[in-house]
């Protein structure tokens, strides 16, 4: 797949298709051919209005075909579209212009007709409309300005790289063998660039596209009938769920569709119950690793894989670890070349002077080549012994207790021990939160003193399925988790939901 080459690709494509399902179920469709038209259109009318060659393009808008046109036209007048977060504030559309140097807004969270260089997603620009405040990027490499953020939530903007985009998507292709009968489901935003490198994708080899958005994408499933699927965790920990009160003696592979051929998760872990679900169902879902600064890092395929691992680095050469254990990358093509609007928190590390992108990710190899993550640098918990842990590895010795359905590892108060916040599988009554509590001291027995769990809270409804536990990319802010646990330890009158673990005689910390 080469950007260049991607317009002449798919122009005269008319069998394959994009479809757009709106948030009150309406559905709308173009052939890749009249996608074409329609980013042809859009980008003449961007010559008109004044953008040219590295000009920024601002987009703020829900996702669909419209977006996609935008972003399309964008690639065919080498404009660069930064494409902000659909939660964006945009309180002064004026101010927002300038202050971002954009030659075109693009947006359906400010009045349309205010500006001359503000326009809806289905809205035409007038004529040589480009504000005096826009700059012109020297595009070279440049592809696309996008944001992201981590398990702090914290946003950063990345400079995202048109070789770097071109290597994901031929890796992918050429590892998941994506074909022309294939069709894609994506309901993430199209902010996220991982939705881009799916249009792309498809766009390149002639597959179907559906876009939905969340609170519709079971029921796009059930009548798009995807081959395959990309999302986070808790997606699939809903389907499950869904499935399981709603499928109607279906299989699960059927409640998806039935065409499912592969799906493959990343972006935070995953329970190993639902991965086992999963595989018992016949229903392949996969573990996959990267990041938006370095692309892909390592990931299962149909016919390598192994539950538990994100699979085998797909560089081997491309990757080293330091001697504890954090992965260092260093490939020709990144995904990224740096960072831009990091709120003065410059590059945090992560990209060194030689090339190479610091993860911030513990992980080791087996014999195998199977890569398991070990944990996020930035959620190692120090304890008041001096011992630091990591807080997935230690929810991984848990995984087994019956009766939890989640349990997620935070420092109690001051630091001096671990904590754990659990949500129970079946009814949240006294019997069944001892029975959890035995359980983990069962665990803490085999394990050393600073490894042990000291005290629990318990909580009705999973952090991962919980708004206000996750970041914009739908991950777990473990900052947030343990300002809960902190809360709920300190809180009169909660005795019943917290309390201590017993430690072994013998093995105090």
């Amino acid at each position: 797949m080469r950007i260049a080459e991607l317009t002449d690709r798919y122009r005269r494509n008319t069998s394959a298709a994009v479809v757009e399902i709106d948030a009150r179920g309406g559905r709308r469709r173009l052939t890749h051919s009249e996608l074409y038209a329609l980013a042809r259109s859009r980008a003449d009318q961007l010559h008109a209005a004044g953008v040219a060659a590295g000009h920024l393009i601002g987009i703020r808008a829900a996702g669909g075909l419209d977006w996609i046109s935008w972003d399309l036209a964008a690639v065919m007048t080498g404009a660069v579209l930064k494409a902000f977060p659909d939660d964006t504030p945009i309180e002064d559309a004026e101010e927002f212009v300038a202050r971002h140097a954009l030659a075109l807004l693009i947006t359906d969270h400010a009045p349309a007709g205010a500006l001359p260089y503000v326009i809806g997603p289905a809205d035409v620009p007038g004529e040589k409309v480009v504000p005096a405040t826009a700059s012109q990027e020297d595009p070279g490499d440049l592809h696309s300005l996008v944001y992201s953020s981590g398990t702090s939530g914290r946003l950063k903007g990345l400079r995202v790289s048109a070789k770097g985009t071109e290597y994901v998507i031929n890796r992918f292709v050429e590892s998941f063998a994506v074909t022309a009968e294939d069709r894609h489901l994506i309901f993430l935003p199209l902010s996220n660039y991982q939705q881009r490198l799916s249009l792309y994708c498809c766009l390149w080899t002639g597959a179907d596209l559906v876009l939905a958005p969340f609170q519709r994408v079971f029921p796009a499933i059930a009548e798009e009938r995807p081959t395959f699927l990309i999302g986070p965790p808790v997606f699939y920990d809903t389907a499950l769920q869904l499935h399981r009160k709603t499928g109607g003696g279906a299989s699960l592979g059927d409640f998806l569709g039935g065409r499912i051929r592969f799906s493959i998760t990343g972006m935070a872990p995953i329970r190993r119950e639902t991965l086992g679900a999963f595989a018992a169902a016949g229903v392949r879902l996969l573990e996959a690793y990267g990041m938006t600064e370095s692309g892909m890092i390592a990931w299962n395929t149909e016919q390598d894989h192994r539950i538990g691992s994100v699979g085998k680095l797909i560089d081997p050469q491309a990757v080293t670890f330091l001697p504890d254990g954090e992965l260092i990358i260093r490939r020709p093509a990144p995904l990224s070349t740096g960072y831009f609007d990091t709120g003065g928190d410059a590059a945090d590390g992560t990209y060194r002077a030689d090339g190479s992108i610091v993860t911030g990710d513990y992980g080791r190899l087996d014999a195998d080549g199977f890569l398991t993550l070990v944990g996020r640098k930035k959620d190692v918990i120090a304890l008041g012994s001096g011992r630091k842990v990591h807080p997935a590895e230690i929810e991984g010795f848990f995984a087994g207790v019956d009766g939890i359905a989640e349990l997620i590892v935070v420092p109690t108060p001051q630091s001096q021990r671990l904590g754990a916040i659990v949500t129970p599988s079946g009814p949240d009554a006294p019997e069944a939160r001892e029975r959890i509590r035995q359980g983990i001291e069962q665990v803490n027995r085999s394990l050393d003193a600073h490894q042990r769990i000291a005290s629990v809270v318990f909580s009705a409804q999973p952090l991962r399925a919980d708004p206000r536990f996750m970041t914009a990319n739908l991950k777990l802010s473990r900052g947030r988790a343990a300002d809960f646990f902190a809360d709920a330890v300190a809180a009169p009158g909660t005795a019943p939901d917290h309390g201590p673990v017993a430690t072994p005689r013998g093995r105090q910390a």
